[in-house]
């Protein structure tokens, strides 16, 4: 059986205590891949762990800019000394600074693995090949030195999308996959929509971030090229991958399910 883990924010964990175990979670996932506001506060962290009881608890880092790194570094470093049990990294320089002597905690995020994005509008799928469609899908899985570099900077999982058309994974000596199963990445943007101010029609600087995609929720956003409405949640821009993919079909070397908690609130 494959564990499913619950990707939420970690307000709702110390507010409401977990959810049932009867819902069949069997870890949990707080963080970002995309903003440093959403990490947890590092004051946070040991009573975000306790909450999670025997869980595993892992925390996800983003991308981060130059003058963000040293508080996502601290935040994951600090989130290995209060026991959580793993830090997803989704950023080269905060990879290169956690990798040694972390062996065994560290996930390569979806962002780090350079897995195809976009929303799909071209597709050359039928005009490829068998070849070109394995690489199409699973492109950065057949690189063996990309995947021998990360092996030696410590990572020992890797993330991956259900992919919009389905090939079979392929054989990843030496790493554990896990699998995003509700909700495909597809990109992240250069700004954040709940950064804009509409009383001063202006962009407000980051520092001034109130977490307020967390209250708000998820927007739903339309265009007519598009199958499937997208969702956008803070920058992150997403698609609904639920029906793309059946878990008979999964390989052996995806042990983990992440299921990411959204509610769909307003559209636009």
């Amino acid at each position: 059986m494959r564990a499913r883990y619950l990707f939420s924010a970690g307000e709702d964990v110390i507010k409401h205590g977990l959810p049932p175990r009867a819902e069949g979670w069997h870890g949990f996932r707080f963080g970002s891949e995309s903003c440093p506001h959403l990490l947890p506060p590092v004051r946070e962290l040991g009573r975000l762990r306790m909450s999670c009881g025997s869980f595993p608890c892992s925390l996800v880092t983003p991308v981060a800019a130059p003058s963000d790194l040293e508080r996502v570094l601290q935040t994951a470093r600090d989130a290995l000394n209060a026991g959580w049990d793993e830090v997803v990294v989704n950023d080269w320089g905060v990879l290169s600074e956690l990798s040694p002597g972390n062996r065994g905690t560290i996930t390569a995020g979806r962002l780090l693995l350079r897995l195809r994005r976009g929303p799909g509008i071209f597709d050359p799928w039928p005009d490829l090949d068998e070849d070109s469609r394995r690489y199409f899908a699973w492109g950065p899985l057949y690189d063996g030195p990309f995947l021998s570099f990360l092996g030696d900077m410590d990572v020992s999982r890797l993330e991956i999308d259900a992919p919009r058309h389905w090939m079979p994974v392929p054989d990843v000596k030496g790493f554990s996959l896990s699998f995003h199963g509700n909700l495909r990445l597809i990109s992240i943007a250069s700004g954040c929509p709940w950064l804009y101010c509409r009383t001063r029609d202006r962009w407000e600087r980051p520092a001034l971030c109130d977490r307020g995609c967390m209250g708000s929720g998820p927007v739903l956003l339309y265009a007519e090229a598009l199958e499937k409405p997208l969702i956008q949640w803070g920058k992150e821009i997403l698609e609904d991958a639920s029906e793309d993919w059946r878990e008979e079909d999964l390989p052996g070397e995806i042990d983990r399910l992440i299921f990411s908690k959204v509610s769909i609130l307003t559209e636009s």
